[in-house]
């Protein structure tokens, strides 16, 4: 007979890849021994994602700050009076008032509006039901609240990870804007891991900061699970056009300030000018949101890449999976600053084995691509990125396809990280 785990996930009926790694967790759970229950909230009509077969989602309301902002920015606006035109442009989104508002006074971020209602859809289940675990997967921070406030109340024993860092994130400035606003926010925290059994992170920057931070309220050594990909998810590719295939390098994924793709266009651009290469024979397709880079413009501008770029805007996860096992390469940039982070799109690269054209300082994510063999490391100059563009071409000339490490990969399947989290449910249990 399975054990029981409750999982606490506000983004799990969402499209975000938070919402994608607690779904193919919870799918993946049954087959190591473990049936999950997930505690989210109601999803808004027509936006919710395909969840896994015979999913039990138990729901709790609260406001949406997210749903009401929009609307709010939608009164007084004139309606358009038509389809725009054309194909879609790359325009990012500017931080805007609401931003401001949710990082004064929203704490620990703007889900806290969903905090009791959870807390009350949760006593119930738990009063009702055995389980044997409690799992909330930060982000956002208000799931790790909940989840250790009905282990505190219960008995239950609670798992938390973190795939992003609460206090001493690289972008600390922007969360938490004054001293009073650190302090409470590392209290919330405190207070959140001193009640869990067993902490797990997805990357070992996080890993290193919670161990360093909280090595006196950490019940046993912090885990490191990392993220992963599922090889059930990808479909098939659509079947290739007749005649020559231009040469594709894909992003998929958000961007933003920190993440600029200004050296790789100017390198795109040096590297097509070197070439030689037409529009019909590159393509660059991008796919996600833009925010917080407001000389976007600018940089398409001076560097000229407008006729060689496909901008899809925000697609779903199954196309974005699509559109990047049909590429030649994968663009992953991450933040000069940022040595913490793992970009999502870095796992999803190996599942469907395209190589990736990474614009990275040393730090692990260049570990992880040189263990597997999974693509170009560049650092942060217009120069490397068109010599990574060239090799890239090379290969697709010559047909070839780029070889990975495959042992290293697989190390990153859902099926090997999901019985480790199971085994860590398992471990707490029995603490």
């Amino acid at each position: 007979m399975n054990q029981r785990v409750l999982i606490v996930g506000y983004y799990f009926v969402d499209a975000n890849m938070g919402g994608v790694r607690l779904r193919r967790i919870a799918r993946l759970l049954p087959r190591q021994g473990w049936e999950p229950v997930v505690l989210s909230h109601p999803p808004a009509p027509g936006s919710a994602p395909a969840l896994p077969d015979g999913m039990r989602v138990e729901t709790a309301a609260a406001p949406d700050l997210t749903s009401m902002y929009q609307r709010l920015r939608r009164l007084g606006r004139r309606a358009p009076e038509g389809p725009a035109a054309g194909k879609a442009e790359p325009t990012a989104k500017p931080m805007g008032f609401t931003s401001k508002l949710n990082r004064w006074l929203m704490v620990p971020d703007k889900q806290v509006t969903w905090y009791r209602s959870a807390l009350r859809r949760g006593r119930e289940l738990l009063r009702r039901e055995k389980f044997d675990a409690i799992f909330a997967s930060l982000d956002p921070r208000t799931t790790l609240l909940v989840a250790a406030r009905l282990s505190r109340e219960t008995g239950v024993p609670c798992v938390l990870e973190y795939r992003d860092l609460w206090t001493g994130n690289p972008y600390y400035h922007v969360t938490q804007p004054t001293a009073a606003h650190r302090w409470l926010h590392r209290h919330l925290e405190q207070k959140a891991v001193r009640q869990a059994r067993r902490v797990s992170a997805v990357c070992r920057g996080i890993a290193d900061y919670l161990s360093k931070t909280y090595a006196s309220t950490l019940r046993a050594p912090l885990e490191l699970n990392y993220n992963f990909f599922d090889p059930e998810e990808y479909p098939a590719p659509n079947p290739a056009p007749a005649g020559p295939r231009p040469l594709t390098i894909s992003y998929t994924g958000a961007l933003y300030a920190n993440r600029s793709p200004q050296q790789f266009f100017e390198g795109m651009r040096a590297f097509i000018d070197r070439a030689g290469l037409q529009p019909q024979q590159f393509r660059f397709r991008w796919a996600g949101q833009i925010s917080g880079i407001d000389d976007l413009s600018e940089i398409l501008d001076r560097s000229g890449v407008r006729p060689y770029l496909d901008f899809l805007g925000q697609i779903p996860h199954r196309e974005a999976l699509r559109l990047l096992a049909e590429s030649d390469a994968a663009l992953l940039v991450q933040a000069p600053h940022d040595a913490i982070h793992i970009p999502g799109k870095l796992f999803e690269a190996l599942g469907a084995r395209v190589p990736l054209l990474a614009l990275a300082h040393p730090c692990e994510v260049t570990e992880i691509i040189e263990r597997c063999r999974a693509g170009i490391v560049c650092p942060h100059t217009a120069d490397s990125v068109a010599d990574a563009l060239a090799e890239f071409h090379r290969l697709h000339t010559k047909q070839k396809r780029w070889e990975f490490a495959e042992t290293a990969v697989q190390k990153f399947s859902a099926e090997a990280s999901v019985r480790k989290l199971a085994e860590l449910f398992q471990s707490a249990a029995e603490a």
